[in-house]
């Protein structure tokens, strides 16, 4: 019984699919509190539903897909990504069953359209000769037996259906947390897989960087590992959009750039644009694009949509601050997808992680006042947050500016320091020479305030001191003993690692000077800041290992930029 495949190319017909999943796997699936299920919902278009398990808990599990043909195909591979994740195995068999009026389509005239789907995206289909009931509804379906690796699985399900998968060509997208990193070139992608949700916690921001299509390939990687890997270093979920994708949300037909999508604490993704431009800027060497094309960036930071109104500013005064003080283009887009509005930032990428700063620190502001702002707290010995010991673990950062450049960095009356002190919320100190006589080419910059506020301020001491020579940028940082072991690590590793990710000569010197020692590199402006955010996470577990580093620099509960 194969008849009937018109009824799987309608592109409006609701078609219901299941895919048995291994009992041991499904709670991957579900995730935390239906969290998986939700996100997979979301991502797909299509509604999940998991049947009851019977009384062999390791039984497989029923997985029902309900929608259109395409965003089946789009569930099927979230489903089976998430299943296997972690599981070691990139090749998996799996058993979806498809209403037996879809089989003469699935296989087409003479097996065409196996063949077709198996040439298109490596997965291989073998269907059951007989038919079986539904035991929900009674209705007669036909198993589909599918091998190939789990994001394949997605893509040949979807154009076996009928449909045109998102992607094809042997180009996937597959899954980083459960966020989808497409790699695809062709067809279509539900809006909801540009913008990701986002959830309740208002300490995560979403920001897409904007990157020529020619070099999505390499940020994705083979089968993802790339991308995988930068989400992996930086700590927060990286995925790579299809080409149709416009800057604001909307869909662009045949658009030629793609955007990186970033999703974590906001240090997080200031690092993650700082890695995906380094390798994006490495990608150029083996493509045409010339890379005086990445001079000038664009990055969507989507804003809820409850506080655009202080990202903008009465009549567009806030917006107007942000281009002047960070030197960018600002557009603020009036659509909205998934509560959130998007804010387009252009310029080069040092310029944009300033103007993303200062929008940050507003809507941490926002959220303060209206009293919905996560803080962090130190612990009490009973484990009751205590206000008062909050300075512990904002401790100091200190630089050390070169000497010549102490009036840029003060401003004229001290302008250039109070501006950092209000738009960053740290206290800022430059020491005379007199008070720190050992350093004789320096200046001793001290700040002190909340993490995010420091590395916001980091970025504008730096920005200040080295503005015409943006190029040959030099960070000395000063650190205490445990935090220089920390950096070096066992035997040097973790320095070499640095090193390695940044492609920048971190150096630790030997010896101590009253107490602290010292950390150097130098490079250009973005390099450095990727280096220093390197620093700050290592110091970060430290920190978090140890439970604080006595009187060192940072302590710092995030990776940062």
């Amino acid at each position: 019984g194969g008849g009937g495949g018109g009824g799987a190319r309608g592109e409006q017909d609701q078609l219901v699919v299941a895919i048995l999943v291994p009992g041991d796997f499904i709670a991957k699936v579900i995730g935390k509190s239906g969290l998986g299920l939700k996100q997979i919902r979301e991502n797909s278009g299509c509604r999940v539903n998991v049947l009851p398990s019977g009384a062999d808990r390791a039984a497989p599990r029923r997985v029902e897909l309900s929608g259109q043909a395409q965003s089946i195909g789009l569930g099927a591979g979230c489903v089976l990504s998430a299943a296997y994740q972690g599981s070691g195995q990139s090749i998996v068999e799996a058993v979806v069953l498809v209403p037996n009026r879809c089989t003469g389509a699935v296989i087409g005239k003479g097996g065409e359209n196996l063949k077709r789907v198996r040439e298109s995206t490596g997965a291989r289909i073998q269907v059951e000769r007989d038919p079986q009931l539904n035991p929900e509804n009674g209705e007669q379906e036909r198993m589909l037996k599918i091998n190939g690796e789990p994001t394949a699985i997605g893509n040949g399900l979807c154009l076996a259906l009928g449909a045109a998968p998102p992607m094809v060509g042997g180009h996937h997208y597959s899954a980083v947390g459960n966020a989808a990193v497409v790699g695809g070139l062709a067809g279509s992608m539900p809006q909801s897989l540009e913008v990701q949700p986002m959830g309740d916690d208002p300490e995560l921001v979403q920001i897409h960087v904007v990157i020529p299509g020619k070099l999505a390939g390499a940020i994705v990687g083979k089968q993802g590992a790339t991308i995988k890997a930068l989400s992996e270093q930086t700590g927060c979920r990286m995925a790579v959009s299809n080409r149709t994708a416009g800057p604001g949300g909307a869909a662009v037909v045949a658009s030629r750039d793609r955007r990186v999508m970033c999703v974590g604490l906001f240090p997080q993704c200031c690092m993650a644009q700082q890695v995906v431009y380094q390798a994006a800027l490495q990608a150029c060497e083996g493509s045409e694009v010339d890379p005086s094309t990445l001079s000038a960036l664009t990055a969507i930071f989507w804003i809820p949509k409850e506080l655009s109104g202080a990202v903008i500013g009465k009549a567009g005064g806030t917006l107007g601050h942000i281009r002047e003080e960070a030197q960018v283009k600002v557009q603020f887009g009036k659509e909205e997808v998934k509560m959130m509005r998007p804010c387009s930032i252009t310029g080069p990428l040092a310029n944009v992680l300033q103007a993303e700063t200062l929008i940050f620190n507003l809507l941490s502001s926002e959220r303060q006042q209206n009293g919905s702002a996560k803080r962090p707290a130190a612990l009490t010995d009973g484990g009751e947050t205590d206000d008062s010991k909050r300075v512990r673990i904002e401790e100091c950062t200190k630089l050390l500016v070169p000497a010549r450049a102490a009036g840029a960095i003060i401003g004229k009356s001290g302008s250039g320091l109070g501006r950092i002190r209000e738009e960053c919320g740290v206290k800022i100190e430059m020491l005379h020479q007199a008070q720190a006589p050992h350093w004789t080419e320096d200046r001793v910059v001290i700040l002190q305030g909340p993490p995010l506020s420091r590395q916001a301020a980091i970025v504008a001491v730096l920005s200040a001191a080295f503005a015409a020579e943006e190029n040959h940028v030099a960070l000395k940082m000063l650190v205490s003993s445990p935090d220089a072991g920390a950096i070096i690590g066992k035997q040097g590793s973790t320095l070499k690692q640095i090193r390695e990710q940044t492609g920048v000569s971190l150096q630790v010197e030997k010896e101590p000077v009253l107490g602290e020692r010292l950390v150097t590199c130098s490079g250009s402006l973005v390099a450095v800041q990727l280096v220093v955010g390197l620093i700050m996470s290592v110091l970060s577990t430290s920190a978090n290992g140890a439970g604080g580093n006595g009187n060192g620099t940072t302590v710092i509960g995030s990776v940062s930029a």
